[in-house]
């Protein structure tokens, strides 16, 4: 046995499994009448596509679409073919670890390269409709990649180095400050040749430290367990119900640690808005979903165009409302809160509550945006009344739609 013995060795029963995981959950009779018709539908349009771009991209700028790039870049991760039973021997063999890294990383590059190729491709009839050239396309495809491979490496290297709050914090920083620098170098010839310049020099000096770094065994065996069987848990996430991943337990929360009361005066709606904000902001997950969505809804504002930044405002608020309300549907089944026989009017002001309160502040950071980039700082001023009597309304009326269907 070597190390590269072992390591293919991996990858084939990683293929393996992979493949076993797919059988369960498609059987001939769903390839047959749901995937085969679905597979020619798709490149009958798709080829079509090709000859006659789509005419419904017309709102769309070009920016918007390239962000699709950007946030394709951020995916994905590096496979580490770790496993926990190396402790008794590969711990120690710090030359046969090294090289398992190394095709580990050689491997997921070649992964990179293969999607981000096949990523591109799928998007080009759609590039099409913007009359960009084939030089554009190229320049795209390696800023992409190169991208990715950075950011794969980055995010790796910062869940080794940083825990917790710092790394959240950094994390969204940076996926900010890459969107905007990404957006602001994609259509300059000279800029984007020399992102990629530097993009590929980093990626090597981070690929060295990665290979240096093999201190931190249990967490990559963590991890790599995690990506091995992330396909499996997605296909049981819609076959089992009430499954729960373990959090990371805190003695004392971030937020609240004392437990502080929010509303003086205790009715029963003001104590289920309480736990309902509560809920949302002890959680790391649910709150990690609250700014992502909340960027991407940032993004989408500043790149429209200003004729369309108020109907797209209106309907992001919409939007907005509507998913703080998917938070307070997750926190009504808890079966603590069914041992309590809830009037229907006290359910209803505290969802209007909750959907104000936690819908405000996103609400009023996208119009404060809108109406700074339409009326410079006068506009600023005058959207935060609108913004509040708009979320007010907003909540109302997603207040009548959930009780009434639920």
């Amino acid at each position: 046995m070597t190390p590269n013995k072992l390591f293919f060795q991996r990858l084939i029963n990683d293929w393996k499994f992979q493949y076993s995981v797919w059988r369960l959950v498609i059987n001939w009779m769903i390839a047959l009448y749901i995937l085969l018709p679905g597979f020619i539908l798709g490149v009958r349009q798709y080829l079509l596509w090709w000859k006659v771009p789509p005419t419904w991209l017309s709102p769309v700028p070009l920016e918007l679409f390239l962000l699709i790039f950007y946030i394709f870049a951020w995916s994905g991760s590096l496979r580490i073919f770790f496993e926990e039973g190396d402790q008794l021997f590969l711990l120690a063999q710090k030359k046969w670890l090294k090289q398992i890294l190394k095709l580990s990383l050689i491997y997921s590059f070649f992964l990179f390269f293969v999607f981000t190729l096949f990523f591109l491709v799928l998007l080009v009839p759609f590039l099409k409709y913007y009359q960009v050239s084939l030089t554009f396309i190229i320049i795209l495809f390696f800023l992409t990649f190169f991208l990715k491979i950075v950011v794969g490496l980055a995010k790796q290297l910062l869940t080794i180095k940083i825990y917790g709050w710092k790394q959240f914090i950094l994390g969204r920083l940076a996926l900010l400050l890459g969107s905007i620098i990404f957006l602001s170098i994609i259509k300059n010839l000279l800029a984007s040749i020399f992102a990629i310049i530097i993009l590929f020099i980093v990626s090597l000096i981070l690929t060295a430290k990665r290979l240096n770094l093999l201190s931190n065994f249990l967490s990559d065996v963590e991890r790599e367990k995690n990506l091995r069987f992330r396909l499996a848990s997605f296909f049981l996430s819609f076959s089992v119900k009430d499954i729960k991943k373990p959090k990371n337990q805190r003695l004392r929360p971030w937020l609240f640690p004392r437990s502080n009361l929010l509303f003086k005066k205790r009715t029963p709606q003001n104590g289920l808005v309480e736990l309902g904000i509560k809920a949302v902001l002890r959680d790391n997950q649910s709150l990690k979903e609250y700014f992502q969505v909340l960027l991407l809804c940032v993004l989408i504002v500043v790149t429209v165009p200003v004729n369309l930044k108020g109907l797209v405002l209106l309907a992001l608020a919409f939007i907005w409302v509507n998913y703080v309300g998917l938070y307070w549907q997750e926190i009504t089944k808890a079966p603590f809160l069914q041992m309590f026989a809830w009037k229907r009017e006290d359910k209803a002001l505290a969802l209007q509550k909750f959907l104000f309160l936690m819908s405000l502040p996103g609400v009023l950071l996208l119009s404060l945006i809108v109406g700074y980039q339409t009326f410079a700082w006068i506009g600023t001023l005058l959207v935060i009344p609108i913004s509040i009597v708009l979320v007010f309304y907003l909540c109302k009326f997603v207040t009548f739609y959930l009780l009434l269907k639920n």
